[in-house]
């Protein structure tokens, strides 16, 4: 969907971005990570030409994205930001249906897509279409960005630290909700941010990048388990990174079967992740936890030895979007 052959970006004598090759696959959810000032941003935005590529190519479905007019391509892609970018004297509904009303969309259908993507955003239309930006919280603004991002529904969507300004509770939710989004909607998606648990909680390929290069890619359990190198290492967590680890894989991969014992009332999800079961172990005092399906029956247990003492090579997917959207 997205190709970026030996690209590299001057600005003036300082080179942002050195020769990075990478390919996003139709559907995937790419996150790029680095430090501060390593080209992550500057990647993502010459994608759709805001920022212009010095030397190399980008295709989109094959096609060099110069051979696209500037604000036809850019309507074609979607675009979310850490600001919003939303304009302060317009309402949420006028907002979202920005790049429908440019694209000459009839009215009636920008109304209905406005309060179809609202719906899907959790922003109830009676209560936030005549809502001014000043007037909605922060998550409740990023929500209306990512609306926006999704009105003319491109193929395509970038997001550029479109948490990053959010408290870690409203952050969370958001980032479930675009885990939900995706496995509904299936866009394909580059996403830059600096946090490491939201990089693993999200993507689908992992790019970590240091000083305008690509350093390693990959699945993130790729990563966890096989850094490229110290660096990597150390931005993935250090000896952390079992508790990164545990935190992409469901119970489900390390329960047992059920055996004549009585459940324990200690219980947990076998959606779940290892690390809220390993989590709650610590803070019940207990070596057991009974599993259970979404109506509570048990299904499966987890033992503390299973949890930590299995080295399970586990299915590089074991994080996939089915098991994040039924989270």
């Amino acid at each position: 969907m997205i190709e970026l052959m030996q690209v590299s970006k001057r600005f003036g004598d300082a080179l942002a971005v050195d020769d990075v090759s990478l390919n996003i696959a139709r559907g995937e959810l790419c996150v790029l990570i680095g430090t501060s000032g390593c080209g992550k941003s500057t990647t993502l935005r010459m994608i759709n030409r805001l920022i212009e590529h010095s030397a190399g190519e980008i295709h989109l479905e094959g096609q060099p994205v110069r051979e696209f007019r500037e604000e036809v391509l850019r309507r074609r892609i979607g675009y979310a930001i850490q600001s919003t970018g939303l304009f302060p004297h317009w309402t949420v509904a006028r907002n979202i249906g920005l790049v429908p009303g440019l694209l000459k969309w009839p009215r009636a259908r920008i109304r209905e897509r406005v309060e179809e993507l609202m719906a899907l955003l959790g922003l109830e239309v009676a209560e936030f279409a005549d809502k001014y930006p000043s007037q909605l919280s922060g998550g409740q603004a990023q929500r209306v960005g990512v609306a926006r991002a999704l009105a003319a529904d491109p193929d395509i969507l970038l997001m550029d630290e479109p948490f990053g300004a959010l408290d870690p509770i409203t952050r969370e939710s958001l980032q479930d909700e675009l885990i939900r989004l995706q496995a509904r909607l299936n866009k394909t998606i580059v996403f830059v941010t600096h946090d490491m648990d939201e990089a693993l909680r999200l993507a689908d390929r992992l790019v970590v990048m240091n000083q305008g290069r690509i350093i390693q890619q990959g699945h993130p359990l790729e990563l966890l388990r096989r850094p490229a190198d110290g660096f990597v290492e150390s931005l993935l967590g250090g000896e952390d990174r079992g508790l990164k680890e545990a935190a992409l894989l469901p119970v489900s991969q390390r329960m047992v079967a059920l055996d004549d014992a009585p459940p324990d009332e200690q219980q947990v999800a076998q959606h779940a992740t290892l690390r809220e079961a390993l989590s709650i172990m610590l803070w019940r005092h207990t070596e057991r936890l009974t599993v259970v399906d979404e109506a509570g029956r048990p299904v499966g247990q987890l033992y503390l030895a299973q949890l930590v003492g299995i080295n399970g090579e586990a299915s590089g997917r074991g994080h996939d979007r089915h098991h994040r959207a039924a989270g």
